[in-house]
């Protein structure tokens, strides 16, 4: 026990990436935008896009439905597969509502995403077919009303009669939080920007096995994912008894007065929690900086406060350090489980900013 307890370590965010869906595909999961478009001579225009996830047989397979609405109007439906190779768009309507089948299939985006990674595909820029092909140009911070992430900078560009220019910023697990389409031609500027506001996802919660230990199987029970203050759940948002919502509010919080926002929780979509059951997968850490000193070493420690007589008081199970290179850097790491399960007890994360505690939350693994 004490052995698997011990390689129980921090990983690496990119690691963890890839243990994540690049997409939430649940029924119910929406994303909605905030959209500009402004065109030569004319004054922008704002208004909100809303992008939900539903299902569709298309060939005898189930895939994604992911419906675009404008004004309460479906402007386009996409019939999308997502694997671990990747999102690939199979099937597309208009707002006629019949589906066409593409041929080939259209790539969103390939798996696994890394800064260099490049493919070609056939689409639309507002409008206009082209040949697009893309390129991942860096992994950068963005902010948008959302939130602060830290997304994959995709590129496409087509130079002709038309210049067209794609520019978009992908979260694996979260998906697109900004867009921004520019296209030139003679006397034409038309640019459209597309930034997230609100993620209401719908995560799917899977039956919960009996710990050996317990005398009584719990029934499971309809749960709201714990979101930051700043973050409250919508109140549109729906559960089912298998089904829990986790939503990024549109609000944006206060001028933070703490260097660090940290959260754990056993759901990838992020929010906090305090007590966990020994079998659980995964512990999800996070920390977002507000005003951090340039190149700052963030330190998380993840200590076992008291677990009896595995290990000492206050031992240090494992650390990890990034550099801060933005003022409001983020970053994410995965607590993996051990094959035997968690030890139960008393744990502890620490948050150091340079080496002075910033942050600590209190962890409780029980049975």
């Amino acid at each position: 026990m004490r052995k698997s307890f011990l390689a129980a370590g921090l990983l690496l965010a990119a690691i963890a990436t890839h243990a994540e869906p690049l997409l939430p595909t649940t029924e119910g999961t929406t994303w909605e935008y905030d959209s500009t478009e402004t065109l030569t001579g004319a004054a922008p225009v704002r208004s909100s896009v809303t992008i939900r996830v539903g299902k569709q047989l298309f060939e005898g397979k189930e895939l994604v439905k992911l419906e675009t609405l404008s004004g309460n109007v479906v402007t386009k439906t996409e019939l999308v597969n997502v694997t671990e190779r990747g999102i690939v768009c199979l099937a597309r309507s208009g707002k006629d509502g019949k589906i066409a089948k593409l041929n080939p299939p259209e790539t969103f985006v390939p798996a696994p995403l890394k800064v260099g990674a490049t493919w070609d595909s056939e689409g639309e820029v507002l409008g206009n077919k082209m040949h697009q092909h893309f390129t991942v140009v860096a992994e950068e911070n963005v902010t948008v009303p959302a939130d602060s992430f830290r997304a994959f900078h995709l590129q496409c560009e087509d130079s002709s009669l038309m210049s067209i220019k794609l520019d978009r910023w992908f979260v694996p697990g979260t998906g697109l939080v900004k867009e921004i389409a520019v296209v030139r031609g003679p006397g034409v500027l038309q640019r459209v920007t597309l930034e997230l506001k609100k993620l209401t996802e719908v995560i799917s919660k899977p039956q919960p096995s009996p710990s050996p230990a317990a005398t009584k199987p719990e029934a499971p029970q309809p749960t709201v994912a714990a979101k930051p203050a700043t973050s409250p759940p919508s109140s549109a948002a729906t559960s089912s008894p298998t089904a829990s919502v986790a939503t990024k509010d549109e609000s944006k919080p206060a001028t933070p007065t703490k260097k660090l926002t940290v959260e754990v929780s056993s759901d990838p979509a992020g929010g906090l929690r305090t007590t966990f059951k020994s079998d659980v997968a995964n512990l999800y850490v996070r920390w977002h900086g507000h005003d951090l000193p340039q190149g700052a070493t963030i330190r998380v420690a993840w200590v076992a406060e008291d677990v009896g007589d595995i290990v000492d008081p206050n031992f240090i199970i494992d650390e990890t350090e990034s550099t801060a290179s933005v003022p409001d850097a983020s970053a994410r790491f995965t607590l993996g489980r051990p094959p035997d399960g968690w030890a139960e007890g008393k744990y502890r994360l620490e948050f150091y900013v340079d080496d002075v505690l910033e942050e600590t939350i209190k962890v409780t693994i029980e049975k």
